[in-house]
């Protein structure tokens, strides 16, 4: 990607289609003029919650802006996961009727423990495995959840697995930047969920989605679903109810931030911070990470999205990122700690942080667009010629 088609530049162009002035976009995103000119200069990244408000200015998707998804070939790796989309597509499409499989599902526990490889590697942002096995699975699965007697257990568990599967369907389409798929798959968690009649995995599947609506900014739609979700945890007395209560208390300090509810806000870190010290450690619930790191990964993210940038640089950089840390979400930790430095203007930081999150997780890194859009800003005000720097360029796709 030229440094030219950035961001900046396809927020422009799309403005001009809609004959908007600078002004007008600002007053119909709620954003401040400046704040918007800086964007598309491309003096300053833009947060998610601001590329949001101005898609809906504009009346256009947030990937008509972000440029995604990013399907170059950079590499086999690149070239295994897009190429496994039009099958995980034909297999959404068949959730109900499922394709023969040329062979008969595996037995329970292979495929329960195929599950839990499947999690493991998402959540270490391992894409290209993570594809390879969903669409062979996903067949598998429904295959023995239809065939199983209706409300027997077996069919209980069939789902439940099932619904593991099309998270992580959710996960791989959304970091590779195709929402259409992603929310495709998340009517399938929610489908499989509630046949698996499994409460805390329900709740999960409504955790999902309120995620959705956030990106997309509909902060009260999501913040509603939560609070019931939060409800309905509470009722169930186990560990990981718990743990996922802590998730859905940190998700909707998100939304709240997002709406502009700083009480609000405080109210759900505080509370997810005291369930994270009755817990005491970083721990996997329902697939969720959740624990005290994640409490203070999301009250830097937040005050990224209140423009704290001082205290989100100032705490987020002083976070020990715990070693059992799933890659993705640390790696998006310093994503957003990169974003921060860019805006407070320590680009050495900034770097150094960009090459973390490379570190811990590269092709979360490469696909992620606020990484584009970081290292467009850096090198669009650097104009350096320093080949490191030049290089991660290249590698994220992002060239002068």
């Amino acid at each position: 990607m030229p440094i030219e088609d950035s961001v900046g530049r396809r927020i422009t162009d799309a403005r001009n289609a809609r004959h908007l002035t600078l002004q007008g976009l600002a007053d119909a995103s709620k954003l401040s003029r400046s704040y918007v000119e800086k964007i598309e200069r491309g003096d300053r990244p833009a947060t998610a919650t601001a590329l949001s408000a101005i898609a809906r200015a504009l009346r256009v998707d947030v990937t008509r802006l972000t440029g995604q998804p990013y399907d170059e070939d950079t590499g086999p790796e690149d070239r295994a996961v897009h190429a496994v989309i039009p099958a995980i597509r034909r297999v959404l499409l068949c959730y109900r009727t499922p394709e023969a499989s040329l062979l008969p599902p595996r037995e329970f526990e292979e495929m329960a423990a195929q599950v839990e490889l499947v999690n493991r590697h998402r959540r270490a942002a391992d894409y290209a495995t993570t594809a390879s096995a969903l669409p062979v699975l996903l067949t598998e699965l429904t295959t023995y959840a239809l065939s199983a007697p209706a409300d027997s257990q077996a069919a209980q568990e069939g789902y439940a697995l099932l619904a593991q599967v099309y998270r992580a369907t959710n996960s791989l389409a959304h970091k590779l930047g195709y929402y259409d798929l992603s929310t495709s798959a998340l009517e399938r968690v929610a489908w499989a969920a509630n046949m698996s009649e499994d409460p805390v995995l329900v709740a999960t599947s409504r955790y999902l989605l309120a995620g959705a609506m956030t990106r997309e900014g509909a902060y009260g739609a999501a913040r509603q679903i939560l609070r019931d979700v939060e409800h309905d945890l509470r009722d169930v007395n186990t560990a990981e109810a718990e743990g996922m209560l802590g998730a859905a208390l940190l998700k909707r300090a998100v939304a709240a931030a997002a709406a502009k509810l700083p009480s609000e806000m405080d109210a759900c870190l505080d509370e997810a911070a005291e369930i994270g010290a009755r817990i005491g450690r970083e721990g996997i619930y329902s697939d969720t990470p959740f624990g005290p790191a994640q409490v203070e990964i999301y009250r830097a993210s937040t005050a990224i999205i209140t423009d704290d940038y001082d205290t989100a640089v100032r705490d987020g950089g002083a976070l020990v990122m715990p070693a059992d840390m799933p890659a993705e979400r640390s790696s998006h930790h310093y994503i957003d700690l990169a974003h921060a430095r860019v805006v407070t203007g320590d680009r050495p930081g900034a770097w150094a942080a960009l090459r973390t999150a490379r570190k811990l997780a590269p092709l979360h890194t490469r696909k992620h667009p606020r990484v584009r859009d970081s290292v467009a800003t850096l090198l669009r005000l650097e104009r350096a010629d320093d080949q490191t720097r030049l290089g991660f360029g290249r590698w994220v796709g992002v060239t002068l």
